[in-house]
C-alpha cells in the first residue's frame, strides 16, 4: 500500500505547523515584552484575487513567538509575511510602534508557479507593551 504524496498546500501547512511548534514563547524570546499587536491591511495586486479584510494578531507572554502569517489568498504558494525582523527591530530599539509595508512573494496558485507572483501588499503597524510601561 503506497502513501499518497501530500499536495503543495498540505506540505505548506505541515511546514508552517512544524515551525510554529518549534517556536519559543514570547516571554522566552522577548522577556521584556508583555504584549504585541500586529495590525494589518491588505491591497491586492493588479486584478488577481480579492482584497482581504484587515486583521489583527495579538500576542501575550504566553503566546508562541511565531510571527509568520500565511498569505490570505488561500491558493497562494510559498507566500505569506514574516514579521520576525520587524518585531526584532521594534524590541531591540525599545519602540512602542513600528509601521511598514511588505509584499507577498508567493505564486498566485500551483498552476502559475514560476509565472505569476501573488504580490499582495500588506501595510502593518506593530505595537508593543513592555514590563516597565505603566
Amino acid at each position: 500500500m503506497s502513501r499518497r504524496k501530500p499536495d503543495i498546500y498540505e506540505r505548506q501547512k505541515q511546514i508552517h505547523n512544524q515551525e510554529y511548534g518549534r517556536s519559543p514563547l514570547l516571554k522566552e524570546q522577548y522577556p521584556e515584552v508583555t504584549d504585541l499587536i500586529v495590525e494589518m491591511s491588505f491591497k491586492k495586486y493588479d486584478n488577481w484575487g480579492s482584497n482581504p479584510e484587515p486583521r489583527q494578531e495579538k500576542y501575550s507572554q504566553e503566546s508562541k513567538a511565531f510571527f509568520k502569517i500565511a498569505c490570505p489568498h488561500r491558493e497562494c504558494v510559498s507566500g505569506g509575511f514574516d514579521f520576525s525582523s520587524a518585531i526584532d527591530e521594534l524590541v531591540t530599539s525599545h519602540l512602542d510602534k513600528l509601521d511598514g509595508t511588505m509584499t507577498c512573494q508567493g505564486w498566485q496558485d500551483k498552476e502559475r508557479i514560476n509565472k505569476n507572483h501573488c504580490f499582495l501588499k500588506l501595510d502593518y503597524t506593530i505595537s508593543a507593551k513592555y514590563n516597565n510601561d505603566s
